[in-house]
């Protein structure tokens, strides 16, 4: 594992476990493609929660654009939300 005291870590490191999770999340799920945001929101998990930093996954799909469709599989899907989380130096 790499550590660093750069003022990103925290924030890149809390992406690289939202993709983690969704990736798992959603590994053994038969949605793909997901051709549409509503499409999205009705296989987003209402029960489990997948924050990327502040924010969660729920809230970034409304960040999608027609273009981000459709979303071939787990990993596209990863990229894509993990695309719009924010990330936020601390000083």
């Amino acid at each position: 594992m790499i550590t660093t005291n750069h003022p990103l870590y925290e924030a890149l490191k809390d992406i690289q476990d939202f993709k983690l999770r969704l990736v798992e999340y959603f590994k053994d799920k038969d949605v793909f493609p997901i051709k549409s945001k509503v499409e999205l929101a009705e296989a987003l998990p209402c029960d489990l929660s997948l924050p990327c930093g502040t924010i969660e996954a729920g809230e970034l799909v409304k960040l999608l654009t027609d273009n981000d469709f459709p979303i071939k599989d787990a990993e596209d899907l990863a990229m894509k939300l993990a695309n719009k989380c924010l990330i936020e130096k601390k000083e």
